[in-house]
This record gives C-alpha cells, sequence and structure tokens, in this order.
C-alpha cells in the first residue's frame, strides 16, 4: 500500500505541473494613471493559482542554489507608456505577503546579482506564515524610476525563488508604489489585489521516469486483474 500510495502522491505531482513555465514575465501596471488609481497585476489571470499554472522548481545540483529547488518566474514592471502602465513618478515594489508549504519548509527570495545580491537569499520566509510584507523592487531606478516624472519600468534578470522542500507551494504577491510623488508626498497609487501564484518543486527528471514506470505496472496489474 505504502508503494502505491507514494505513486499517487507523485502522480497528483505530475498533474499539478501540467500548465508550467520556467520562463514567464508577470506583469504590474495600473488600472489608470491619476492619484489613488489602483495597481494591478497586469496578467496576474493567466498565473493564478485558480487558473492551472503552476511553476515548476528544480533541484539545483551544484552553484548558487545547490540543494534548493529554484526557477523564476521573472515580476517586471510596465512603462508609463504602455497601456496598464502605472503612472510616471511610481515606483513600484513586489511584496509578498504569505507563503503556505511543507511543513517546516523555507520559500525564499534571491537578489540578481547586477541587484547586489549574493551567496544568501535576500529574505526566507517558513511555510505557513501570513501577514508578511516581504518586498523586492519591480522598478528599475537605473531608468529613473521614482524620480519625479520618471518611468516606472522595469525588467530585472537574475533573480530566483528557492524552496527547501519538495511539494507545492502557494505565494500571495501584492504590488505596491512606495514613491513620495503623489499627493502630500506620499504614493500616487494604491497598493493591489493579492496574487496568488503556486510553485512547485519537483522531483529529478529520473523520479518522473519511475513515476511512469510505476504507473504503467499498476494499471497492467489492474488490468489483469479483470481479465
Amino acid at each position: 500500500m505504502k508503494g502505491i500510495s507514494l505513486i499517487f502522491i507523485l502522480t497528483a505531482v505530475l498533474l499539478l505541473s501540467v500548465r508550467t513555465s520556467d520562463a514567464q514575465h508577470i506583469n504590474a501596471g495600473a488600472i489608470g494613471t491619476s492619484q489613488n488609481d489602483q495597481l494591478v497585476w497586469a496578467n496576474g489571470a493567466a498565473f493564478a493559482a485558480e487558473s492551472g499554472f503552476v511553476q515548476n522548481m528544480a533541484l539545483a545540483n551544484s552553484g548558487r542554489y545547490v540543494g534548493l529547488y529554484n526557477s523564476g518566474p521573472t515580476f517586471t514592471a510596465l512603462s508609463a507608456t504602455n497601456l496598464g502602465g502605472a503612472a510616471f513618478g511610481s515606483f513600484l515594489m513586489a511584496e509578498i505577503v504569505s507563503v503556505a508549504g511543507p511543513t517546516g519548509s523555507i520559500f525564499s527570495f534571491w537578489e540578481g546579482a547586477d541587484q547586489g545580491g549574493g551567496s544568501t537569499p535576500m529574505f526566507s520566509i517558513t511555510a505557513g506564515s501570513a501577514g508578511l510584507s516581504h518586498q523586492f523592487a519591480l522598478s528599475d531606478v537605473l531608468e529613473g524610476a521614482g524620480q519625479p516624472g520618471g518611468d516606472p519600468f522595469g525588467h530585472l534578470h537574475g533573480r530566483r525563488f528557492t524552496a527547501t522542500d519538495l511539494g507545492l507551494y502557494t505565494v500571495g504577491f501584492r504590488v505596491l508604489d512606495t514613491s513620495v510623488n503623489g499627493v502630500g508626498g506620499g504614493a500616487i497609487h494604491v497598493p493591489s489585489a493579492v496574487l496568488y501564484v503556486n510553485f512547485m518543486a519537483v522531483p529529478e527528471p529520473s523520479t518522473f521516469a519511475l513515476v511512469g514506470l510505476g504507473l504503467t505496472g499498476l494499471l497492467v496489474m489492474r488490468r489483469k486483474r479483470r481479465t
């Protein structure tokens, strides 16, 4: 029974990973460019947990993330010149507000080397945590974002999310405007709704092959019993 249970568990991993990507971009923008217009995840519906999207996280055997499951996606801030972009003068930040996952596991964000990232994560979160405010920039200061009249655009690469344990993680992301270019020296935009994205720390490819063989064997056994 234990062997069959393991097969069913790993099969569930396979099924949950049908809609996946290792190189997608989740874009932040706004419903308008006026004071107090709400920020949005412009294409968030395609990545929301209820959409069926799952971001696979593969185990690293060497390098910066050795021993950790890791992957993207890349979070970006649309240009103010794009349809759906936030206002000139705004500065967009992503905020992780919750992480659900395997008991005792750790979910982390690693800053890219070009942004000063080193050999340790920018922040780490224990699964099951809520009411969080761990932030990372979406807008690019080198593009003038956050300055009066500056474009909030940002497309920063080299970042990574990692997880310590095999399994499914559901992470809540919100986008904030942390500029001081709005009325009274505050933000221009109000925060977005929370977008929940599924990440799946997956077994090694060899494990998938074994699961496939196990499922095939199980189906053959069942067919023989019926005949």
